[in-house]
């Protein structure tokens, strides 16, 4: 990345049916964001039949807005980015889903941290869990990046897809998404990221990531899968890199810890019987 020129960020959003949240979503990559770089946004549309487009469109035309609408039938979500990373033209890229938000004046941060860290290729930062109407619940703390953890935990528990901006060059080194998996290849993805990539946490919340029941990966049928294809990515990868299993009660005990925070203290006493059930159960957690 040549960083004397001003650097262009390229957000890629998967869409279909959207209507209800993409309004929040455009004007926080257009409208909340500034600083000396630029900004494109790729939208990649399954064949929306509400008002989606209308309003991308609207959005676009009213703001001069350098969006590039891709519409069309996708295999899955996974397939929508891969569309979009082929499409994209900017330095940094990232991927926003439709009903998520970045907080504001984040981009002009990220830019500059890549501007001192030449040799960072990675670079992410904590997440704010709101609820269906955009209502704040919790922040997620997320560590510093542990390759193993994150192929021994299962999941994203060091570094999340929505919190995450990489240069262009990882996607000449890592690829694409792995279409074999309709709910984890983000997981799968971000393993192989940690494994060839220099990759950083700033200490900052970078998105409001909403949690609802109808989202492509919270119902109860669409969970099991996940945790199917997560598990299935974890042994794949421990034996690919030789990692050794080990106990992670240690790891998930700070991690747990680390969530104390006073703007997470009335979402924790909310939930404090489920989380210690959580807690007593990652004593006998292994691999």
């Amino acid at each position: 990345m040549d960083v004397k020129k001003k650097m262009k960020i390229s957000i890629i959003t998967p869409s279909f049916n959207s209507e209800e949240y993409i309004l929040n979503n455009l004007k926080s990559v257009h409208l909340d964001q500034k600083g000396d770089f630029s900004v494109e946004q790729i939208i990649v549309d399954g064949g929306s039949k509400d008002k989606t487009i209308d309003i991308i469109n609207t959005f676009r035309d009213s703001h001069k807005a350098d969006i590039k609408l891709i519409v069309g039938k996708d295999k899955s979500m996974y397939d929508a980015i891969n569309k979009g990373i082929k499409a994209m033209s900017g330095d940094i890229w990232a991927c926003l889903n439709t009903d998520d938000e970045y907080n504001p004046e984040i981009f002009s941060v990220i830019v500059e941290e890549f501007r001192k860290n030449k040799d960072v290729d990675v670079i992410y930062g904590y997440i704010d869990n709101v609820d269906e109407n955009g209502k704040f619940q919790y922040t997620s703390y997320l560590p510093q990046f542990d390759l193993d953890f994150l192929v021994l935990s299962r999941g994203c528990r060091c570094i999340n897809q929505p919190s995450t901006f990489l240069k262009k060059t990882v996607v000449e080194r890592v690829g694409y998404f792995d279409l074999t998996y309709r709910y984890a290849s983000d997981y799968d993805y971000l393993i192989r990221v940690g494994n060839q990539c220099n990759v950083k946490r700033l200490n900052r919340s970078f998105t409001k990531f909403m949690v609802r029941g109808s989202s492509l990966s919270s119902g109860t049928g669409s969970k099991t899968t996940l945790e199917k294809e997560a598990e299935t990515i974890s042994k794949f990868y421990i034996d690919k890199y030789g990692i050794k299993p080990k106990n992670l009660y240690i790891q998930y005990l700070g991690f747990c810890l680390n969530h104390i925070r006073p703007n997470n203290l009335p979402y924790i006493l909310k939930k404090l019987p489920k989380i210690t059930i959580l807690v007593l159960t990652l004593k006998i957690f292994r691999y």
